[in-house]
């Protein structure tokens, strides 16, 4: 019963059975190199919109200059790498989720993302992506705390090759950096007894007199909205009325601060 014919068939078996299980995930590197290749993507990623959408986003950044830290030192526990969780943190905020908990347990869910964002994983036969989802990603005690330790030179690459990318797409449209700007304001009012209508000041609104709580505060008027009523749907707004105007002087146009 132990012979080589009996046993040959079911050492390929087992062989054919294994392969089933073991997707090629190390045929690119990192994000950029699949966003390059998307064609070797094993089926649990390429199948998935959600996890396709995200590579189509971080792809274009340079990840293989990524400044890492060093991998192979000798730990109690595997190394996380620093660009798998900051490629984590972008698909957090990519995809609204508001804590670390709901973003590990999206990732469990769309068990693709992991090997894909640079997790190592851990091989399983019991799930159909060849791998354990829950155990091949840190806990959520060990993502918070990398939140925290977060080398700034991470961070400065990620800004540093958004601001290339950025720069790239603007010279397919004949822009350079300076040649368009966009700005917004936004009031602040300033903590002075002449801004709390309780306080009483002679010369509230005087801009000759400079209020002694914050000398670089100036006068200035927050003007109000023109607020409609809204109209059901399928009804054009009221025309603008041609007789009786409002006197001005019952026209309210804004508040000084």
């Amino acid at each position: 019963m132990t012979g080589h014919p009996i046993l040959s068939p079911f050492q390929a078996l087992g062989s054919r059975f294994q392969a089933r299980f073991r997707p090629n995930w190390h045929a690119c590197s990192n994000l950029h190199a699949w966003w390059q290749r998307p064609e070797l993507l094993p089926p649990d990623a390429s199948e998935t919109p959600t996890v396709m959408r995200t590579l189509d986003l971080l792809g274009p950044l340079d990840w293989g200059r990524f400044p890492e830290r060093d991998l192979l030192r000798h730990w109690v526990q595997p190394a996380v790498s620093y660009a798998a969780f900051s490629a984590a943190m972008l698909v957090r905020l990519n995809e609204g989720l508001k804590t670390i908990g709901a973003l590990r347990r999206h990732l469990v869910e769309h068990p693709g993302f992991i090997p894909l964002l640079g997790f190592r994983v851990v091989r399983s036969r019991a799930h159909p992506c060849g791998f354990d989802p829950d155990a091949s990603l840190p806990t959520q005690r060990h993502l918070t705390r990398m939140l925290r330790e977060m080398p700034n030179a991470a961070l400065q690459f990620l800004l540093a090759d958004t601001v290339r990318l950025i720069r790239r797409e603007l010279r397919l449209h004949h822009i350079e950096i300076g040649e368009c700007i966009s700005l917004d304001t936004k009031h602040i009012l300033a903590w002075v007894k002449e801004n709390n209508p309780k306080a009483y000041v002679e010369t509230r609104f005087d801009k000759t007199r400079q209020p002694a709580g914050d000398l670089d505060c100036k006068l200035g008027c927050k003007r109000r909205h023109n607020k409609r009523k809204k109209q059901p749907l399928g009804q054009d707004a009221p025309p603008t009325p041609t007789t009786y105007p409002l006197p001005a002087d019952h026209f309210k146009f804004g508040d000084f601060y």
